[in-house]
């Protein structure tokens, strides 16, 4: 799988760079059994439209009702994947994040305790503010040669984004409190403090719709940023 490299001694703890190869690869294999979750079930609704053309003229509709049992658990399959690869990409997020403040402020190592606590899905609020960390600006300048176009400003552009994506995430939970008339939570701050995949019931729009997919591209990028800033160092 991919990951970076870190062969600097002293660099990193060995519990500091297990936790990040953990992570990743959990990361990388939960974002492919989504993707293959998704593909099933976009192949199953086409194959819908297609029972309903050809039993529209029959009163035997068994092609279309196997197609609708089987699509009721390919998406409750892709929704479980979904769930799952957030809480592996969110952690991957906030302790990637921890590792590069701690390596650009060149701070001691963090505990074991605090690696492991880490690892766990964050509350949408912690990863708001993992998010709105300015990696761009810890990460150094690249060779003239190796350099892109407004590099640090695309970086950094992708991060508010995702960050924007996570504070609409916060709404939406809020939201969908008030529409299930629950107690808890009923403000932002109280959603903030709420994890994704306790609050994302399976019979209303995925909270992680259209956030899951950039985060799991900084997941996959901040090992190699933080292998980066140490060989800058």
């Amino acid at each position: 799988m991919r990951f970076a490299r870190f062969d600097e001694p002293g660099s990193l703890t060995t519990i500091e760079v297990g936790a990040l190869r953990s992570l990743n690869a959990a990361v990388l294999t939960t974002r492919y059994e989504l993707q293959s979750a998704s593909a099933l079930w976009d192949r199953l609704q086409s194959g819908g439209d297609v029972a309903d053309i050809h039993e529209a003229n029959t009163t035997f509709p068994f092609y279309g009702q196997a197609v609708q049992e089987i699509a009721r658990g390919a998406a409750a399959y892709e929704r479980q994947v979904a769930l799952t690869a957030w809480r592996y990409t969110a952690a991957a997020v906030v302790l990637g994040v921890t590792v590069l403040q701690r390596v650009a402020g060149a701070k001691p190592p963090l505990t074991a305790t605090t690696v492991e606590e880490l690892c766990q899905e964050p509350t949408l609020g912690r990863l708001y503010e993992a998010l709105s960390v300015p990696v761009a600006d810890l990460l150094p300048e690249r060779k003239p040669e190796h350099s892109l176009p407004n590099e640090r400003e695309d970086t950094a552009q992708r991060w508010a984004q995702v960050r924007d994506g996570v504070d609409d995430a916060i709404e939406l939970v809020v939201e969908i409190a008030a529409d299930e008339e629950a107690a808890h939570p009923r403000t932002k701050d109280e959603a903030a403090g709420c994890l994704l995949t306790e609050h994302c019931p399976p019979h209303t729009d995925p909270v992680y719709h259209g956030v899951l997919e950039p985060l799991f591209k900084l997941a996959e990028d901040l090992p190699f940023d933080i292998s980066r800033l140490i060989k800058s160092s």
